[in-house]
């Protein structure tokens, strides 16, 4: 397929441009344009690029433009580099870590369904996506600075919206004038770069600074050692915290969001909810108390099947290869869709509708693995899966003691935009009603 041709049809609706194509010319489609792409549906396809033989890929070309926000984190990074990270960043994020970040969720949740009780008495419709994601972002700040960045909140948020559009446009645009050049969008972008920079800068500078030993994130990362003893650079820490900090709080907020927004329409899977966390009996809920809400879970896995907040990845092969009979010659793109795999009727019976209990173990034994990647998969699947899927059930947990909600749009008029990550347009309205 000649993808040019089709560049205004997929830039108007990507999700269904690529599913159509998908279902219309099977599990591996060839795109031609300025180099050779690759479209892959077929869970056992996309498992031998992400896993059996991921070392013949990197990350796509798509994320040299993350690289502009996200300098060389976690996310962007490659070889040596990725594999130090991540072997420095890994003990921050296991079990032991992740419960002890439980108060701080359970905290700033707290303040926000205080504010919210005022919406329930008064009846006013609330958009719970600014408000997750101002949750999620004081969660972030707190567990990686124990501090509340309340005073930049707003800051933040501005310049996230503004590397979101930006990145966007650069990767639909054929031509991409380098960031040096003063163009309007460049400049906004180079001013908002430079404020989270600075925001960013500060704090570490701080740390450095302080005489007494501070417990979070932060530190963690900041005593982290290489195999050569080396600690990481004040950019490269920079870089590792832009990263957790912009693509950690986004990727929740959606996962809550769109979860908020498909429960709204299915009060017995609110109240089978609601009943399943009754036993906290109206307290803060445990690290240990998350594995019994096991209803719960299969919601928010059934939430991300159909709205993966990470919708695309990409790669791009550095050796050849060969997938299902095509060849791979070095230096093609391949794309891999969650959207597209984890709705494609092959895998997922009636795929367009919301049912928890396919993940109920009985029901999800014999689904091929690679059919459901929410955080990616294998060697690169998301370094924060454990502390994600905690503070989504934190928040729920909490939110259902309080409040029963409804959706107060049709669900028809809420559409998900693909942007770098899954939104959902024009948001997920809601009304409150306190238990």
């Amino acid at each position: 397929m000649r993808f040019f041709l089709s560049l205004p049809r997929f830039r108007r609706d990507p999700l269904n441009g690529f599913f159509q194509t998908a279902l219309t010319y099977g599990d591996v489609v060839r795109y031609r344009g300025l180099w050779v792409s690759f479209q892959l549906s077929h869970p056992d396809h996309i498992q031998q690029v992400l896993q059996s033989n991921f070392k013949s890929y990197v990350k796509g070309r798509g994320y040299q433009i993350l690289k502009l926000s996200l300098g060389e984190g976690l996310l962007t990074s490659e070889g040596k580099l990725w594999q130090r990270q991540r072997r420095m960043t890994q003990p921050s994020f296991q079990g032991q870590q992740v419960a002890g970040f439980v108060s701080a969720m359970a905290e700033n949740t707290v303040t926000m369904l205080q504010r919210w009780e005022s919406h329930a008495r008064n009846g006013v419709i609330l958009d719970v996506v600014p408000e997750f994601m101002g949750l999620t972002l004081n969660i972030a700040s707190q567990v990686l600075f124990t501090t509340n960045l309340e005073a930049d909140t707003e800051s933040i948020r501005h310049t996230l919206d503004i590397g979101r559009d930006y990145s966007v446009d650069r990767a639909w645009s054929i031509v991409q004038l380098p960031l040096s050049i003063p163009t309007r969008r460049n400049r906004e972008y180079r001013a908002a770069l430079a404020n989270i920079h600075g925001i960013i800068d500060r704090i570490i500078a701080e740390r450095r600074r302080a005489s007494a030993s501070i417990h979070d994130l932060l530190t963690m990362l900041m005593e982290a050692r290489d195999e050569n003893g080396a600690p990481m650079s004040d950019k490269q820490l920079r870089d590792e915290v832009i990263t957790l900090l912009t693509a950690g709080h986004e990727t929740t907020t959606l996962v809550l969001a769109w979860t908020c927004f498909l429960i709204g329409t299915r009060p017995e899977v609110v109240e089978r909810m609601a009943e399943e966390v009754s036993f906290l009996n109206g307290r803060t809920p445990s690290y240990e108390d998350l594995v019994k809400l096991r209803y719960s879970r299969t919601v928010v896995e059934e939430s991300m099947r159909l709205y993966p907040p990470v919708w695309t990845l990409a790669r791009t092969a550095i050796q050849a290869d060969e997938i299902a009979g095509f060849r791979i010659p070095a230096g093609s793109e391949i794309l891999i869709f969650p959207y597209i795999t984890q709705r494609h009727p092959k895998w997922w019976p009636e795929p367009d509708l919301f049912r928890p209990e396919r993940f109920a173990p009985e029901n999800s034994a014999e689904r091929p693995r690679y059919a459901y990647l929410p955080f990616g998969a294998g060697p690169r699947t998301c370094i924060g899966l454990n502390f994600a899927m905690t503070e989504i059930l934190v928040v729920l947990a909490m939110l259902l003691q309080r409040f029963r909600l409804k959706l107060a749009i049709d669900p028809a008029q809420v559409r998900p935009e693909p942007s770098v990550t899954l939104q959902p347009r024009p948001g997920v309205p809601v009304i409150l009603e306190r238990i």
